[in-house]
């Protein structure tokens, strides 16, 4: 039962460690999405602004500005697909969560009823040696063993000596 009781606490301790583990992983996700939905927010805002102005220039001039949106577009769609994805991780984390916690919980379960086991061995030991709770016959040896004082059976008590004696 000790040994039942230390793999439950190793188990459970597992289970906690993976729970923490999940619980980082989905704040992480969490995080990266909405630095991506930031930034996606932030890229339009540029594209919306820059592209907004009167070209004012030479044909170089218009060339790298129209690059320039174009990057920032670049930008605004990739940000967009690191929210898809980061929302996906996010979901994956949340289930992770999910059984990590499940199986914390079975483990906690486990280790109580562990414990419980334990405390009922105990007690069933403990009954069997008490002499006021222990059978009549039990309370017999134990008193006839505390009667002789250590001076070992009597020779009429011992069947193969009485009859010889006899």
């Amino acid at each position: 039962e000790e040994r039942r009781v230390r793999l439950a606490r190793r188990q459970k301790l597992l289970a906690e460690v993976s729970q923490r583990t999940a619980m980082r992983g989905l704040a992480d996700a969490l995080a990266e999405e909405h630095r991506s939905v930031i930034l996606a927010q932030r890229s339009r805002e540029l594209l919306r602004a820059y592209g907004g102005k009167p070209g004012v220039g030479d044909g170089a001039d218009l060339e790298q500005t129209s690059r320039f949106a174009a990057a920032l577009g670049a930008l605004a769609s990739d940000a967009d697909q690191a929210v898809v994805d980061a929302s996906a991780q996010a979901r994956w984390e949340m289930e992770t969560l999910g059984k990590a916690q499940s199986r914390k919980e079975g483990q906690s379960e486990r280790l109580q009823s562990a414990w419980a086991d334990r405390r009922a061995l105990k007690q069933r030991r403990e009954a069997a040696f008490d002499p006021h709770t222990a059978s009549p016959r039990l309370a017999r040896n134990v008193q006839g063993s505390q009667d002789n004082s250590g001076e070992g059976p009597k020779p009429s008590s011992i069947p193969a000596l009485k009859r010889n004696a006899e």
